[in-house]
Order: structure tokens, then C-alpha cells, then sequence
């Protein structure tokens, strides 16, 4: 099974406000030889960063759960080192220790009230899954009909294995 990230309005209108701030910035300081390669560094480096961590789809099958981001290799989450998966509803009063708010979707180190610390990759708050690990960590991702997926994830934990 594998769905696509349902980005919200939020996040595109950030992300094309971010981009147009981006290219105006470079237009402004065309004329300042001292400030501009400074402030290409800085748009680069923002826009590369957001492009590295945008979520795009979430990917489960028979072993493992894969997170596909734009540049990046897949995040992969093995069955068996999963203890729980259940729906969530990430605040948008919950803390951004690290990351994006909209840009190129949600991604990054959160701090939610009722969730707890977690990493997020996701493109809307109302379609989210929470991934529990044996270990500790918690994963907050989003994908188009995230209840069919949390159910497929279940099941296949659930699944008897086989030799």
C-alpha cells in the first residue's frame, strides 16, 4: 500500500510565499556585491534543506514501512520494531524544536502536548499516523487516507510470523 502526502493550504501558500520572498530578496540585493552571495547562501541552504526532508509519500508492505522524501533515501521502519500505530492530530500549538512549519510541508523535532516529543513528516495535521517504537521514538507521518493505512500497519504487526 502506498499513499501520497496530502499537503494543506497552510503549507502550499508558505512554501510559494517563502520561494517569491526568495527570488525578491535576490532581485532587492542585486546591486550589493557584499550581501548577496551571503543571502543566496542562506536561500540555497533553506530551500536544498526543505527539498532533503519533504515527505511524499508513505510506502507499507509485507516487512517494513518506508517514508519517501523528495531528495533523500526512504526512512524505513521495520515491523518488529514497532510497538503501536494510531491516529493522531498533531497540535498547532505544539512546540517546533527543529524544523519546518509549513515549509515544504511539516518535518522535523516536535513537542506536542498530548503526543509528546516526536518527529514529523507530514503535509497536513488532519491526516496523520503516530508510530510508537520499541525504542522510545515516536514518528508523526501524514499521507492521503491515513486510517486505511494505520489499519494496513495493524494488521501487518499483528501478523503471525512465518519460518
Amino acid at each position: 500500500m502506498k499513499n501520497k502526502v496530502k499537503f494543506s493550504i497552510y503549507s502550499k501558500i508558505i512554501t510559494v510565499l517563502v520561494l517569491i520572498l526568495f527570488v525578491a530578496g535576490v532581485i532587492a540585493l542585486l546591486d550589493n556585491t557584499r550581501e548577496l552571495p551571503l543571502f543566496c547562501i542562506i536561500m540555497g541552504g533553506a530551500t536544498i534543506t526543505g527539498l532533503y526532508f519533504c515527505p511524499i509519500s508513505i510506502e507499507a508492505d509485507q516487512s517494513e514501512i518506508k517514508l519517501h522524501r523528495l531528495l533523500s533515501h526512504p526512512k524505513c521502519f521495520a515491523y518488529n520494531d514497532i510497538q503501536s500505530v494510531d491516529m493522531c492530530y498533531p497540535s498547532a500549538g505544539g512546540l517546533r524544536l527543529c524544523g519546518s512549519g509549513g515549509f515544504f510541508g511539516y518535518w522535523g523535532y516536535f513537542n506536542d502536548i498530548m503526543i509528546g516529543t516526536y518527529l514529523g513528516y507530514y503535509g497536513s495535521r488532519s491526516e496523520c499516523i503516530l508510530i510508537r517504537l520499541k525504542n522510545g521514538k515516536q514518528y508523526v507521518l501524514g499521507c492521503e487516507n491515513a486510517v486505511a493505512m494505520a489499519n494496513y500497519i495493524k494488521h501487518q504487526i499483528c501478523k503471525p510470523a512465518t519460518n
